[in-house]
C-alpha cells in the first residue's frame, strides 16, 4: 500500500496505456488478453481511477499469500514457531521493491504470476490428500485453470497440459468417475467462457505492435510512457484516467531511492530478474522437502511455472516475475516441513517415557492389592465357618471325604485348596484333635 500512495495512481507502461485506450475507446485488440482487460474495464466502471485496479490486484495477491500461509502452520500448536518465521519471510517479500512495483503495475503479466502461484498451491493440495479431492477444490483448480489461460495469450497452451496431468493424477488415486467427469467439465468450461469473450467483445488483430519490457526494468515514469503511447497512435485520451500527470508523491523520497537502488544495482537487478537462477533454487528446496519427508509427488507442484517457462520463452515474452513467487511459495513449504519434523520428534520424546513408565507402576500394584484383599477375605471367612461347627457337622464332612475319593477329578477344581486337603486327610483322632489340626493348618497358611 506504501507504493501505491507513492505511485498513485500506480506503475503504468505504454502497454499500460494503451489497453486503458482500448476500454475508453470500446476497440479491442489482441494486444493484451482481452480477460485481462474485461477485468480492468470492470474496476473503471466503479472507480474512474487506475488506482484502484492497482488496489484489486494487492488483495488478490494479499488473500493467496494469507492462505498459502495459514494452510502451512499449526495456529493450536504451542511447540511451533512458524508464524514467527512466516512473518520475516512475508516482511522480506514486501521489501523487496520488485514485488511491490509489480502489484501495483497495470499489465496482465501481474495477475498471471499471481494466478500460477494460486495453481501450485492447490496442487500441493490435492497431493497432501494423496489425490482424495473434494468439490471445493475442484471448483477452485478448475477456475483458476480457465483464468490463468485467459490471462496470456499463449495461456492455454499451458493450462491443457496441466489439466490433463491433473485429470490423470485423479484417477490414478482411485477418485470415482463423476469426481474426474466434474473437474474436467469446468474446467473446460471455465477456459470455454474467458475464451469466449474475444468474439462478444469483437477483438480484433493487434497491428500497433507497442510493447515494452517489464515495468521494473525501465524506468518507471508515467508522463514518459503516457506521451510514449499517444504519439504512437496519434491520438488523444478519451477518458479522466487517460490523463494522468501524476507519477509519484514528494513525500515518500526514501522509496524512490531504495527502487532506484535495486534497478541501478547490476548485482540486485540481475538477482530479482533471473528465471533460471529462480527455477534452479526451487527445484533444490523441493529436493531437500524430497529428502526430509519422502514422496516424488511434491515435484508436482512445479508443473505450472515450468510449463510457463517454456511456452512463454518459445513466444518470445520476457515475463518470468511468477517464478520469483513460486519460489517463495516454496520456501513456506520448506519451512513447514521442519517445523512437522521438530514438531514430531519432540512430541515423542516427550509422551513415550510417560507412558511406559505409568504401565509398569500403577498396574501392577492395583492387581496386587486385589489379590491379597480377596486372600485375606477368604481365610477369615473359612476360619469363621471352622469355629462354628459342631460334632455333628464333623462326622457329615468325613463321611462325604469317603464319597469324594470315588467322584471324578474335574469336580475337585471348584473346590478350595484347603478343603481339598481337609478331605484328604483320614481322621486318626477324636473330633476335637481333628478340629485343633485344621484351625493349626490355617494359621500356618496365613503366616
Amino acid at each position: 500500500m506504501l507504493y501505491l500512495f507513492a505511485y498513485n495512481p500506480g506503475v503504468l507502461t505504454v502497454d499500460s496505456f494503451s489497453q486503458l485506450h482500448q476500454i475508453a475507446t470500446g476497440k479491442f485488440t489482441t494486444a493484451h488478453p482481452i480477460f485481462h482487460t474485461f477485468l480492468e474495464m470492470l474496476c473503471l466502471k466503479i472507480f474512474k481511477s487506475p488506482f484502484y485496479i492497482g488496489l484489486f490486484q494487492i488483495l488478490i495477491f494479499s488473500s493467496i499469500w494469507m492462505g498459502i500461509c495459514k494452510y502451512h502452520r499449526d495456529d493450536y500448536s504451542k511447540n511451533s514457531n512458524a508464524f514467527i518465521v512466516q512473518f520475516i519471510v512475508t516482511l522480506i517479500v514486501c521489501l523487496i521493491p520488485i514485488n511491490a512495483i509489480y502489484s501495483i503495475t497495470l499489465s496482465s503479466n501481474v495477475l498471471f504470476s499471481y494466478s500460477i502461484m494460486l495453481l501450485c498451491f492447490l496442487i500441493k493440495i490435492m497431493v497432501d490428500k494423496n489425490g482424495q479431492v473434494g468439490k471445493k477444490l475442484i471448483i477452485l483448480m478448475a477456475l483458476t485453470l480457465g483464468i490463468m489461460s485467459g490471462l496470456n495469450n499463449y495461456g492455454i497452451l499451458i493450462a491443457v497440459p496441466i489439466l490433463i496431468a491433473i485429470t490423470y493424477y485423479i484417477i490414478k488415486k482411485g477418485n470415482a468417475e463423476n469426481t474426474t467427469v466434474m473437474f474436467v467439465g469446468l474446467a473446460i468450461l471455465c477456459i470455454f467462457l474467458i475464451a469466449s469473450l474475444n468474439f462478444v467483445y469483437d477483438v480484433q488483430k493487434d497491428t500497433l505492435n507497442i510493447h515494452t519490457n517489464d515495468a521494473f526494468e525501465e524506468k518507471i515514469d508515467i508522463n514518459n510512457a503516457q506521451s510514449q503511447f499517444f504519439s504512437k497512435i496519434n491520438g488523444e485520451p478519451k477518458e479522466d484516467y487517460e490523463s494522468i500527470t501524476s507519477g509519484g508523491n514528494n513525500k515518500y523520497n526514501l522509496v524512490y531511492s531504495i527502487v532506484d537502488l535495486f534497478k541501478g544495482n547490476f548485482i540486485l537487478d540481475g538477482l530479482f530478474n533471473n528465471p533460471i537462477l529462480y527455477l534452479i533454487v526451487s527445484v533444490i528446496l523441493l529436493a531437500l522437502i524430497n529428502f526430509i519427508m519422502p514422496s516424488e509427488e511434491i515435484f508436482f507442484i512445479y508443473m505450472p511455472p515450468f510449463l510457463s517457462l517454456i511456452v512463454t520463452t518459445l513466444t518470445g515474452q520476457n515475463n518470468a516475475y511468477y517464478n520469483l513467487l513460486v519460489f517463495y511459495f516454496i520456501l513456506i513449504i520448506f519451512t513447514s516441513v521442519l517445523f512437522k519434523v521438530d514438531l514430531k520428534t519432540n512430541n515423542v520424546n516427550n509422551t513415550t517415557p510417560t507412558i511406559a513408565k505409568e504401565e509398569r507402576i500403577e498396574i501392577p500394584t492395583i492387581n496386587e492389592t486385589n489379590e491379597n484383599q480377596f486372600k485375606e477375605d477368604y481365610y477369615t471367612s473359612l476360619e469363621t465357618e471352622i469355629d462354628n461347627l459342631t460334632l455333628d457337622d464333623i462326622n457329615e464332612i468325613l463321611n462325604e471325604t469317603e464319597v469324594t475319593d470315588k467322584t471324578d477329578i474335574t469336580d475337585e477344581t471348584n473346590v478350595p485348596e484347603k478343603k481339598q486337603v481337609q478331605k484328604t486327610q483320614k481322621p486318626e483322632s477324636t473330633s476335637s484333635d481333628l478340629i485343633d489340626e485344621i484351625l493349626k493348618e490355617i494359621e500356618m497358611e496365613k503366616k
